[in-house]
């Protein structure tokens, strides 16, 4: 925002301004009309049917009252996607997907108690506090991210003729890549290692709300349910780049440290 707003108006005391009034602007997402907006334009999300909510509440009631907690306090949502998922955000929005309805009670119970468990350590209210402190930063990565695309893209082409030249023109574009990022902003040049570090903190978060779910008993029950989804990947091991930029952590990671009780 700082970027934005010194090549605007290049003037020292309207940058710190602009900076200051969107750090103040995070505070919409804990408007519950604001988090609802974006449950449902954001994220895809809507309100249950009534058949949905008839099997929905009554589990989500059962967590809420093994982990001692009032479950009026937060709102049931649908995802609209055909995978096996369920989502916490904000500081009231839980939702899961129409496949993760048809899960048996028990284990719906225990995908729910983790959700709630990043309710429980305000994962999901910084996560959604992130998400809006990150648009300017995602459009700063795109920005670099096509920008060297271009640069190898081009190189590629040039590289074709296999001269001297070609490899000098590709250089020089480099050079001029690099000037230009280092002109507008020294820092733009680490907005390709903020996704590692984001996706890195998502994980602890994941192991967090695992343990909270098994303080709730749901521990045997949410191993089943992993395993049965390490079953589905078939052990393919991800790629090194897949695994740092992942938001959950290894199926089998999971398991290991809720049958080690961590």
């Amino acid at each position: 925002m700082g970027l934005v707003a010194g090549l605007i108006w290049a003037t020292g005391w309207v940058v710190w301004v602009v900076m200051g009034v969107w750090v103040l602007s995070g505070a919409v997402t804990f408007v519950p009309s604001v988090e609802s907006l974006l449950a449902r334009l954001m994220f895809d999300m809507r309100p249950p049917t009534t058949v949905e909510l008839s099997k929905l509440r009554p589990l989500w009631q059962s967590v809420c009252v093994a982990a001692r907690v009032d479950s009026s306090r937060y709102t049931l949502w649908v995802e609209q996607s055909k995978e096996l998922n369920a989502f916490a955000a904000g500081g009231r929005t839980l939702a899961v997907t129409r496949r993760a309805l048809e899960l048996p009670p028990r284990a719906l119970e225990a995908i729910l108690a983790h959700e709630l468990g990043h309710h429980l350590a305000g994962h999901s209210r910084a996560s959604l506090l992130a998400w809006w402190y990150e648009l300017p930063a995602q459009g700063a990565i795109w920005l670099v991210t096509t920008a060297m695309r271009v640069v190898l893209a081009v190189g590629k082409a040039v590289s074709r003729f296999g001269t001297a030249a070609a490899a000098l023109a590709v250089a020089l574009l480099s050079l001029v890549l690099l000037a230009g990022l280092i002109a507008l902003n020294p820092w733009l040049l680490l907005m390709p290692l903020l996704s590692p570090l984001l996706a890195w903190s998502r994980r602890l978060g994941e192991y967090r709300a695992d343990a909270t779910a098994a303080g709730f008993g749901y521990g045997p029950d949410l191993v089943n349910v992993l395993s049965g989804w390490l079953a589905a990947e078939h052990a393919v091991r991800r790629p090194l780049r897949v695994r740092a930029l992942a938001s959950h952590p290894a199926t089998a990671d999971r398991i290991r440290r809720l049958r080690a009780g961590r």
